[in-house]
């Protein structure tokens, strides 16, 4: 396999933020002169690619081959094509914009960035003959290239496909300059098609129609119509309308409105027309049709093509509340709606690896999903966007923005959190292993960011709390953030027999935990500072306080929610341990309380607006610019899980220690752990739950219930009764 280095574009003027240019067309002709014993082709397309052979599109997925930052890692697909080729033949490479070219992101400085070109080619063709000889083929100034019918293509904005451009003016192609990056095979899990949805219904609005899929997810609309030559039709995309009425506010940035949109045009050719953008994608739920007739604006006209990286369900989750079912389809809804390569924070207007989100939400992912390989390769590019000091950028990729605002300990916890829940979920510490000097480099780095008390404020905190009186300070988030980090770092580090690594990170937790104790908790009456949802939870949470304290420091948050009439009232960090915290404290029905209050700031009050994702916050945005559809609160779904049918996985071993809540009757729940499947259901009686359990026979772990522990792997626990407390 050859990651050629050979890079190839049709041009610079193919590079320029003033214009739209048009996707070019790649083409080398190869001849086979002999029996082909084995043959295979290593393509890189800088930033997306297309690739043809024979006339047939072998891609493996879609936005091939990754979204990344190409001066720091460059990703290559390989593709065995030992039994497509013939005597004669045709490789054709479309290529896309994709992050390397993009002038939609220009709020992130992508505009900016060293490493914006021109899209840029690479392949090696090597076939091996039956004889002994070998052919390579790579690409050069050989190979011809053209402009495509897509005139133009942004991954945020849209494209402009023009069915009748179909005359090529072919030149050989121009040598690039080859980005400096480190080249990688990329082992991520494709994006693939996992639905194809009609609309449900259909209204006119002026001279457009108004398409309704009934849910707010991404992909594209295939388009199939009837139509003369030239006619052009435009889609533009939203999530939500406003007063009945089309609305694009949550789905772009008020000061950018007129330039960012994302909406897709096509120019039709006489006669049946059926089209799909091939390199881009929209968080949608309503699409605007223009410039179509009213005969034309059929249920058949759209067809959504949803899509994100194929991940393979690993858990299942229903009970007997509607409400806390349909908050489990938002969650895992919001989950892969915005898993496009990487974990993104909303499929619409930014489509950004923000770190954050991904660390809140890695938990309930690995639950229910296969997201190692996509999580490892992301986390090489994290580890490559490290600065020489051991900062971490706030986004993933990025060329420089999110070192001074946006990142933190929050945020920056990706360098640990995805490989700790990596080896929870799945046993497997080779994540950490990749990233392990990363994570040593950034813990030295928080040591110099400390104030004179030993405390950390230097990133985002609470992000998204309702607007509340009581907030948790961003010196006590960050600064327990700082901890947890620093006590996962060592017990990743004990775990692969680094030692002396481990006592360095252990050391530095402990320090910051006690900082924390001597400046930000009252050891008399138990408050954090703040003294808020947040504040009390995660000092609960993270183990800052004393077992000795815990009984009295979670009577405060007990009288801090009630204070809050049951809403909640965090932000993200927050939220993501307020039900965990609530649940193993013998409050799961505070915990089933407040996600079911009926009054905002709450979960359901997402779901009574009509919602079908998890939304960015619990308030109204001023100018109504939320988006509907963010991952980052959907850490409810491990709760269900984990809590309410007591599935907890934690590397070696799989515990058992469900609760059972005042507002259910029954509830089932499975996982495929890495010893086998693990389910189980309880439906209640009266004070009796009649309980079933499956459980892997190689696997190791406990039930416990109350003061009742015992080996999960007991016969008797295949099914029995238990008397509720």
């Amino acid at each position: 396999m050859i990651f050629s280095k050979k890079f190839i574009c049709a041009g610079k003027k193919y590079s320029t933020l003033n214009r739209r240019v048009p996707a070019p067309l790649f083409l080398k002709k190869i001849s086979v002169s002999g029996k082909v014993e084995k043959a295979e082709i290593t393509v890189c397309g800088l930033g997306f690619y297309e690739l043809f052979l024979n006339g047939e599109n072998i891609t493996k997925g879609r936005l091939c081959p990754y979204i990344s930052n190409s001066e720091q890692v460059i990703f290559y697909d390989n593709y065995d094509i030992t039994e497509l080729l013939k005597e004669e033949n045709s490789f054709e490479f479309l290529l896309g914009n994709g992050m390397q070219n993009a002038f939609g992101g220009f709020i992130w400085d992508f505009e900016k960035t060293g490493f914006r070109s021109a899209p840029k080619l690479a392949f090696a063709v090597e076939i091996a003959y039956i004889d002994g000889r070998k052919e390579i083929y790579e690409a050069d100034e050989s190979v011809t290239v053209a402009q495509s019918n897509i005139l133009s293509d942004d991954l945020r904005l849209g494209e402009i496909y023009d069915a009748n451009k179909n005359e090529r003016k072919w030149k050989n192609a121009v040598l690039s300059e080859t980005p400096r990056g480190k080249a990688l095979l990329s082992r991520a899990r494709p994006i693939t098609v996992r639905q194809a949805l009609k609309p449900v219904s259909i209204f006119r609005e002026g001279n457009a129609y108004i398409y309704d899929f009934g849910i707010n997810t991404s992909g594209v609309c295939r388009l199939s119509l009837n139509a003369e030559k030239g006619q052009t039709v435009k889609l533009t995309f939203a999530e939500i309308l406003r007063d009945g009425k089309f609305c694009i506010d949550t789905t772009t940035f008020n000061h950018s409105k007129k330039r960012y949109c994302q909406s897709d045009t096509y120019i039709c050719k006489d006669g049946y027309n059926e089209w799909a953008p091939a390199f881009t994608y929209h968080g949608f739920r309503y699409v605007k049709a223009e410039g179509i007739s009213e005969e034309q604006a059929t249920p058949e006209l759209l067809t959504y093509l949803v899509f994100n990286t194929d991940l393979e369900e690993l858990g299942e989750f229903s009970c007997d509340s509607e409400t806390l079912n349909e908050l489990h389809k938002m969650s895992l809804n919001s989950t892969l709606s915005n898993f496009h390569h990487f974990p993104t924070d909303c499929p619409h207007r930014e489509k950004n690896g923000w770190t954050a989100d991904a660390a809140l939400s890695s938990s309930h992912t690995l639950l229910f999903f296969d997201a190692v390989e996509n999580y490892k390769q992301w986390l090489a590019c994290i580890c490559r966007a490290q600065r020489e000091d051991g900062a971490l950028p706030g986004i993933v990729p990025t060329w420089g923005w999110g070192f001074d605002w946006g990142n933190g300990p929050a945020w920056d916890s990706v360098i640990t959190e995805l490989p700790y829940q990596i080896w929870q979920k799945r046993n497997d510490l080779s994540a950490f292993k990749m990233c392990g000097e990363s994570v040593i480099k950034y813990i030295r780095y928080l040591d110099t960011k400390k104030d004179k008390n030993g405390l950390l404020s230097i990133g985002l905190g609470d992000w998204c709390a309702p607007k509340s009186p009581y907030k948790a300070p961003l010196i006590l988030t960050d600064s327990i953030e700082a901890f947890d980090i620093a006590k996962k770092a060592s017990e990743m580090f004990r775990a692969i027999g680094e030692a002396e690594k481990a006592r360095f990170c252990g050391d530095f937790a402990e320090r910051m935990r006690s900082n924390i104790r001597d400046n930000l908790f009252n050891k008399e009456s138990c408050v954090f500072e703040g003294e808020s949802q947040t504040s009390q939870a995660m000092g609960i949470y993270y183990g800052i306080v004393d077992d000795s304290e815990k009984s009295r420091a979670f009577n405060v948050l007990k009288d801090i929610i009630k204070r809050d009439d049951y809403h909640i009232t965090t932000g993200v960090l927050g939220g993501r341990v307020l039900f965990h915290v609530l649940s193993e404290n013998g409050e799961i029905d505070s915990a089933i309380k407040i996600l079911t209050n009926k009054t905002p700031p709450s979960y359901r009050q997402w779901l009574a607006e009509g919602n079908m994702s998890l939304c960015e916050n619990f308030d109204v945005d001023e100018d109504g610019l939320a988006s509907h559809n963010h991952h980052f609160w959907g850490n409810i779904s491990a709760f269900f899980t984990e809590q309410i049918c007591g599935i907890k996985v934690c590397a070696d071993t799989v515990n058992i220690e469900p609760h059972f809540p005042d507002a259910l009757n029954s509830a089932r729940a499975s996982y495929k752990s890495v010893f086998g499947e693990v389910s189980v259901s309880w439906i209640r009686e009266k004070d009796t739950v009649n309980f079933k359990l499956k459980y892997p026979q190689n696997a190791k772990g406990v039930f416990k219930y109350g003061d009742f522990i015992c080996s999960a792997s007991s016969d008797n626990l295949r099914e029995f009764n238990i008397t509720v407390k």
